[in-house]
């Protein structure tokens, strides 16, 4: 059960069954200290320096001008993939090393680089405590970056540079939607300062779900293989087209080093949280208020609704577009067989089996844009459209 109005920590990433260690999710983010040949002497990141470890999985551009309000685009599908060579050649300059001076010392991550007005993506936790931003280039290229906002509850961070350097593309976004497991891979970044870094892989699971540095759950976080260490958080998940398909953000490991469990932030919750970011400097969430639970083949059949798949509606908020829409909540939501419940079966027309799918549908737009959600009550379908509403401030923020 999911809940997009008052979320629960995640939950710890599920494990094999004969796996005895437990594994935490840590972000990928390195303290300055142990970058390259430091990191030969400590062999390991326990100084007390880095930013936090935490749990699930226990664990974006065009612009008309400098300054001018940018929105992500996305890249049509239909891109032909590149060798991984022609990939990391030309996606590698847009890929950037973030060092922060902060009181603890200092940190290194990744980021990179969205549009030609210099705005740069990176994670909330690689900003962590930053006093003073260097972005520096795969030429060796440094600016100074400026934070236009961060948003810790998707653990998205938004730096502007005063001007890209010469010769330099920035990255295009495409869909994490279309995603499909075992989906070739490449993320790029900087594990432990060696920039320019590349590693491929394939997407190893969809649906999971993470926490942020404010403990609200992101939902839909890409699971991969691809090499991902200490210092990579914030640099681009890219698929073989040559899309940024997710932020990379934190790693399941029993030592804070690689196993091969990674974790990317969906780049289609990323991309309107950016844009609200440099539009406005504050980050907005759609958001239409509803606390759901998945419709189980067991419960469908103890409901009467057959092969039904959907979500039962729990609960609402009363501040929500699904209240105000008329959407009807269970009435005794902690029953085994909650009853009385709206089913949702699809948003726009797409089918929805779980609150994973209602957070893509609805996080990757945003405010103010309408969806259309299909609902089963009583037997009978009917249709409701919504409104989107920017989600109030004491959900989400720590």
């Amino acid at each position: 059960m999911q809940d997009d109005t008052q979320p629960n920590p995640p939950a710890q990433p599920t494990q094999g069954i004969a796996k005895k260690i437990a594994m935490l999710a840590v972000p990928a983010v390195v303290s300055a200290g142990v970058a390259l040949g430091v990191l030969g002497v400590t062999g390991n990141l326990s100084d007390g320096t880095t930013t936090v470890v935490r749990g699930e999985g226990t664990a974006l551009i065009t612009a008309s001008a400098p300054g001018a309000a940018a929105q992500v685009a996305e890249v049509p599908v239909s891109a032909t993939d590149l060798s991984v060579q022609e990939l990391v050649k030309r996606e590698s300059p847009a890929v950037v090393l973030i060092s922060n001076e902060t009181s603890r010392g200092g940190s290194l991550g990744s980021g990179f680089l969205i549009d030609t007005a210099g705005h740069i993506i990176t994670n909330a936790h690689v900003m962590d405590g930053a006093t003073k931003t260097t972005v520096t280039f795969q030429d060796g290229t440094e600016k100074r970056g400026t934070v236009l906002g961060v948003d810790t509850s998707t653990d998205v961070a938004v730096l502007k540079i005063d001007q890209v350097p010469a010769g330099v593309t920035p990255v295009s976004l495409g869909k994490s939607g279309s995603l499909t497991v075992g989906q070739d891979v490449v993320a790029i970044g900087n594990p432990y300062g060696y920039s320019g870094t590349a590693t491929t892989g394939i997407v190893s699971a969809l649906k999971r779900t993470i926490a942020s540095p404010s403990d609200f759950p992101i939902q839909n976080a890409i699971q991969t293989d691809a090499a991902i260490n200490q210092g990579n958080s914030g640099g681009p998940l890219f698929d073989r087209a040559g899309r940024v398909i997710g932020i990379n953000s934190q790693i399941a490991s029993e030592n804070g080093g690689n196993v091969g469990i990674g974790f990317a932030v969906p780049i289609d919750t990323v991309r309107p949280i950016v844009n609200s970011i440099i539009a406005s400097g504050k980050a907005q969430h759609a958001w239409i208020g509803i606390q759901g639970g998945e419709l189980t083949p067991a419960l469908a059949q103890k409901l009467g609704l057959g092969t039904r798949r959907g979500v039962l509606v729990l609960s609402l908020d009363p501040r929500g577009p699904a209240k105000k829409g008329g959407l009807k909540a269970t009435g005794n939501a902690t029953a085994s067989v909650p009853t009385g419940a709206d089913l949702i079966v699809a948003i726009n027309g797409t089918p929805v089996a779980d609150m994973a799918d209602v957070a893509e549908a609805v996080a990757s737009r945003k405010v103010g844009d309408q969806i259309t959600v299909t609902i089963l009550r009583n037997g009978t379908s009917q249709t409701v459209t919504l409104t989107l509403k920017d989600r109030p401030a004491d959900i989400g923020v720590k």
